[in-house]
């Protein structure tokens, strides 16, 4: 599933947010990386919540936050015509730094399988570094993928409420199904990149 066919129907419901924050003067590079502490954020809600487990709660609605940033700032950078070179190096090297600090926790929780969670992180920015190398060859910048972002942040959404509702067992099978989706994504990248490159 390419979970990205529908962005431009997202954005185009958040034209009136990227009016507001055009209007506030905001600029596009604050909010790439304003990304990064909305996912530290819910690291720190997974880390808190083997004591605290209604910091769980803050997890779906960091990973949900997360990706909105990462649809406002484009489309805020194309509006105030503030695109730059340098956006491009925020955005992907704060997606990876937002990546690691949502997922890595989980590693740490009790039920979760710390060494499959922590490998399926590395698949994920492994995925992600085929999608950008996809690019730097002389195709487009790839998304495609069974667990691309979008389906990450989704999964532990997902995991988090489990988690809460049903105890730690819940975060079981997690690492197994990032770990999975994750190297099936680089793949499917590797080959999609394949395909378009001579």
């Amino acid at each position: 599933m390419d979970w990205y066919r529908s962005k431009r129907t997202i954005v185009a419901e958040l034209d009136g947010v990227v009016g507001r924050l055009a209007a506030a003067g905001v600029s596009p590079d604050a909010v790439t990386l304003a990304a990064v502490p909305v996912a530290v954020v819910g690291g720190l809600a997974l880390l808190a919540s083997p004591v605290v487990p209604q910091a769980l709660l803050a997890v779906p609605v960091s990973a949900g936050l997360r990706l909105i940033l990462n649809l406002l700032d484009g489309s805020l950078a194309r509006t105030t015509g503030r695109s730059h070179p340098r956006g491009e190096l925020y955005n992907e090297v704060g997606d990876r730094l937002a990546d690691i600090a949502l997922l890595a926790p989980v590693a740490f929780l009790p039920g979760a399988q710390r060494e499959t969670v922590l490998l399926g992180v590395t698949g994920a920015v492994l995925a992600s570094y085929v999608g950008v190398t996809s690019k730097a060859a002389g195709a487009e910048r790839l998304y495609v993928g069974v667990l691309s972002k979008p389906a990450r942040m989704a999964l532990l959404a997902l995991f988090a409420v489990a988690a809460l509702v049903l105890g730690p067992d819940a975060w079981g099978p997690f690492g197994p199904l990032l770990l999975a989706g994750t190297a099936l994504t680089a793949m499917e990248r590797v080959a999609a990149a394949m395909r378009r490159l001579p």
